[in-house]
């Protein structure tokens, strides 16, 4: 008895470190990466300006991937919002210059994320009413978004003719700070006020947990997947509209195609960060930020593009490598 009781005493401060270091060690290396590049590069990277560039340059990518957390909470892979993004963009820009006098910025972007909303409710109603798995279903509805995107357009890009007021949501500014951060903050804090403070988010992460169990429990489980899909790609849709506005063009393809796996990896990043194994709204914020820093760091520094992508994937092994062994350690 006395031998497995200092077996015990001493195996517990590796076990607290070990889930100290799966809940606080994407932060740690956040933390450590802005003090590396800063020290790197006094003059450049620590500067006001440059902490927002990496803000701006994560705003589109945040706002896609706070939406696809909502998704993966209840563990449906929306691989549509790469198509998503672009059909928002381009649905906006398009209304703008073919009705200039009938439809004004407000209504083509409500107009915009209405219909992608819409598409996403359809996925949804696929995924729970016909038995189709999310991963297939949103696949096949980005392919047809991506082909009917070509042919409505010809393959044309708006270039002319696109409102200054729809290009200041993209380049216009508040106090200094840019309006795409400010889009994506706002987006984010409402996406984890519905998940951390409502009883639907608390639905949610129970589907997510246990779908037979919440059914049990008396949650109506086959409404929730149009709810969080269509929440998924009206987010998306927002992340392409906002590229758009950032380009003054509409392109009817591609538009998505950068942020589709940056997404997934800063949303899974974020699910190895405070609450291991569990997606949330401030873990995929630190996960974004993570990838932001990284390219901006490394850009910076003259290093080149390819080891940006190299290092994002070693993170991403490195984010579910620890929260594989704190779920091990648990069971």
């Amino acid at each position: 008895m006395r031998i497995s009781s200092k077996a015990a005493t001493t195996a517990s401060p590796r076990t607290d470190f070990a889930l100290w270091f799966a809940r606080y060690g994407t932060l740690v290396s956040l933390v450590a990466l802005l003090v590396v590049f800063s020290i790197a590069r006094p003059d450049v990277f620590p500067t006001v300006d440059n902490l927002l560039n990496i803000m701006n340059q994560i705003s589109i990518l945040g706002t896609m991937a706070f939406g696809l957390t909502v998704c993966l909470v209840m563990g449906l892979f929306d691989l549509s919002i790469a198509a998503m993004a672009t059909l928002g963009g381009y649905v906006a820009t398009f209304l703008l210059v073919q009705h200039p006098d009938a439809i004004g910025v407000p209504e083509a972007v409500f107009i915009s994320l209405a219909i992608a909303a819409a598409i996403g409710v359809v996925n949804g109603l696929i995924v729970s009413y016909l038995g189709i798995s999310a991963f297939i279903a949103t696949l096949a509805t980005g392919s047809i978004i991506t082909g009917a995107m070509l042919g409505i357009s010809d393959s044309k890009t708006i270039i002319t003719g696109i409102p200054d007021a729809f290009m200041a949501i993209g380049q216009g500014a508040i106090l200094g700070v840019s309006n795409p951060i400010l889009i994506m903050l706002a987006v984010g804090l409402a996406l984890w006020l519905l998940l951390e403070h409502t009883q639907v988010g608390r639905h949610l992460y129970a589907i997510g947990g246990s779908a037979e169990a919440s059914r049990l429990s008396g949650i109506a489980v086959k409404r929730y997947a149009p709810f969080a899909l269509a929440i998924c790609a009206a987010c998306a849709g927002l992340g392409g509209l906002m590229a758009a506005a950032v380009l003054g063009a509409g392109r009817p393809q591609g538009v998505g195609d950068g942020y589709l796996l940056n997404a997934f990896a800063a949303v899974f990043i974020g699910a190895s960060s405070l609450r291991p194994g569990k997606f949330h709204i401030l873990g995929t914020l630190i996960g974004v930020l993570l990838i932001g820093v990284i390219n901006n760091g490394l850009s910076i520094m003259g290093v080149p593009t390819y080891w940006q992508y190299i290092v994002q994937g070693v993170l991403l092994v490195a984010a579910l490598f620890s929260a594989g062994v704190l779920t091990m350690r648990r069971h």
